[in-house]
């Protein structure tokens, strides 16, 4: 027994057209999907990397001013802070990964940073103000501690356990 099915020219180019049209949006939904996810574990990555480049920089500075402060209760003499070197952000990360403002003050952090070293320079040389790096050293410990919050926050992360480490940072 013969098949009697034939196919016209319209059907054919219909048929043509929706597995077309079906498979392009098969690969679209799919292509969605694994760069949303992709883009989900950038942004993982980078508040991981940063957020531990920022704690590190806090400890550091919590680390100053609870050194200075013991120095200063033992001779009486006050002691002239440096701030800590300046976290050192990881170049494999995508900043396109998170909001621009986010990103913005994480970068911004860096010259932040600077301007407070450069003004606690200021009162100590211009001012004799031997105290005026503490207030610089406090400022940057505690902007670095609550940007590592931004970015814990935004990745889901939990904070880490630092018992009474940052305590100089809040005083």
């Amino acid at each position: 027994m013969a098949d009697e099915t034939i196919w016209t020219t319209k059907e054919i180019i219909l048929t043509v057209l929706g597995t077309g049209i079906v498979s392009g949006s098969a690969s679209f939904v799919l292509d969605f999907f694994r760069s949303r996810s992709g883009r989900k574990r950038s942004r993982t990555y980078l508040c991981m990397r940063i957020t531990a480049a920022l704690e590190a920089y806090a400890i550091n500075c919590a680390e100053s001013l609870e050194a200075a402060e013991a120095h200063y209760g033992q001779t009486k003499i006050p002691v002239i802070l440096s701030l800590p070197d300046p976290p050192v952000y990881p170049e494999d990360v995508d900043w396109h990964s998170v909001e621009p403002d986010i990103a913005y003050r994480i970068m911004s952090f860096l010259n932040e940073r600077e301007a407070q070293a450069a003004a606690a320079r200021y009162v100590e040389h211009f001012e004799g103000n031997p105290f005026g790096s503490e207030e610089a050293v406090k400022s940057t410990g505690k902007k670095a501690y609550e940007l590592a919050n931004v970015l814990r926050s935004l990745a889901n992360l939990q904070p880490p356990d630092f018992g009474r480490m940052l305590q100089p940072l809040f005083k």
